[in-house]
């Protein structure tokens, strides 16, 4: 099952009580659970999602209303064709996708975590807005570039790297 760790702002935006919240449960997909937060940049809404187990992240801009209440739908899409870009062939992605049929939204559990991913939006607001906004950059190539940087959290491996191990059964401990 696919557990979608919201952020207080995001259960704000979704209007999702603290009581409607699944409760926290073991993960046993192969990426493990995503994390989501809302932020703004460059007067727009922005999603950022992130893996836990991989710090894998990618960011939609523009969010509407209509698409956040379809966050799932959305989040499965995105990926989707973020690894496809990576080149990961279909057989990849369905083991990826493996237990992300049925999903919950969540309370998130992992300062670490968050952590990372508050690195990760000053990283992306600050390139951003470094190269004038939405309009003069390429999020597509901002993303890739985002998932190859080597991470001390992540013994100084990248984020793509550490994707790639687990589909090969690769599995240290990346908690």
């Amino acid at each position: 099952m696919l557990q979608i760790r919201c952020t207080a702002k995001v259960q704000k935006e979704l209007r999702i009580k603290k009581s409607e919240l699944a409760e926290v449960k073991q993960s046993n997909t192969l990426l493990g659970d995503w994390y989501v937060n809302l932020f703004t940049v460059d007067r727009r809404k922005t999603l950022i999602f992130v893996n836990e187990k991989t710090l894998l992240s990618f960011i939609l801009f523009g969010v509407k209303k209509g698409s956040i209440k379809k966050l799932p739908e959305v989040f499965l899409e995105s990926l989707g064709q973020l690894l496809t870009i990576e080149g990961f062939d279909i057989g990849q992605i369905n083991k990826v996708f493996s237990g992300y049929e049925t999903y919950e939204f969540t309370k998130t559990v992992s300062k670490r975590v968050i952590g990372n991913m508050n690195d990760l939006v000053y990283l992306y607001k600050s390139s951003i807005l470094y190269h004038g906004g939405f309009e003069y950059i390429d999020i597509g190539e901002l993303i890739l570039e985002t998932n190859r940087t080597p991470q001390k959290n992540l013994g100084w491996s990248d984020s793509i790297d550490l994707v790639k191990e687990l589909l090969q059964g690769n599995h240290r401990n990346l908690s």
